[in-house]
């Protein structure tokens, strides 16, 4: 009963918002904590996003507003401590390349592959490397994925446009330049003329 309370109490305490895993209550056991998330959807203080996955619900007048795919993907990565890093169109929608929010979203972690259903989308975690997420900056892996999911014959003043915006409101001036050491040389060419139009420099070919 002390630790339905304590579970009880950490969501009375949190944000409109929050979203919550049978972990989130460490070192209560998993089991405990599921069985009474499950209990908290069913009188409505929940809303069971995927399985194993809660969120203490912000209302407007269409109901109960659920978190976005990148929110759910940030929360396990949270607990499994791993990096994550939307992936091909999920990329080009996470920066404007698109306006189209994909059906199946992809994500790159550090941690373990897995499948979420959300709704009628899936979400995919797919497990990489380290060197995926050698990157100091937060945009600049997101923008080179973007630009390969595009793909090179794909690129045109639209996409170099988006580029613009992108660089210009997210500069990270202290690592841009070891970052697009990881980048193709294509792309790292469209940055770095990108960064030039930007600053008044003159580009390269």
């Amino acid at each position: 009963m002390e630790q339905k309370q304590a579970i009880i109490s950490k969501i009375n305490r949190s944000k409109k918002g929050t979203i919550f895993l049978p972990d989130s209550f460490m070192p209560i056991d998993t089991r405990h904590a599921a069985n009474v998330l499950a209990e908290l959807a069913k009188v409505g203080k929940l809303v069971r996003v995927a399985f194993g996955i809660y969120v203490k619900p912000v209302m407007s007048s269409f109901g109960p507003v659920m978190p976005t795919p990148y929110e759910i993907a940030e929360a396990v990565a949270k607990r499994d401590d791993a990096k994550l890093l939307p992936h091909g169109t999920t990329a080009e929608n996470y920066l404007g390349f698109s306006t189209q929010v994909p059906m199946n979203i992809i994500y790159l972690t550090s941690g373990t592959s897995r499948k979420l259903k959300i709704g009628n989308r899936i979400i995919t975690l797919k497990h990489r490397v380290p060197s995926t997420f050698a990157y100091k900056g937060k945009i600049m892996p997101v923008l080179v994925l973007a630009l390969q999911s595009i793909g090179q014959s794909n690129i045109t003043d639209e996409t170099l446009d988006v580029v613009y915006g992108v660089l210009k409101k997210n500069p990270e001036e202290s690592t841009w330049q070891e970052d697009i050491a990881h980048a193709p040389n294509w792309i790292r060419l469209i940055i770095m003329n990108t960064k030039a139009k930007i600053y008044g420099y003159e580009q390269m070919d």
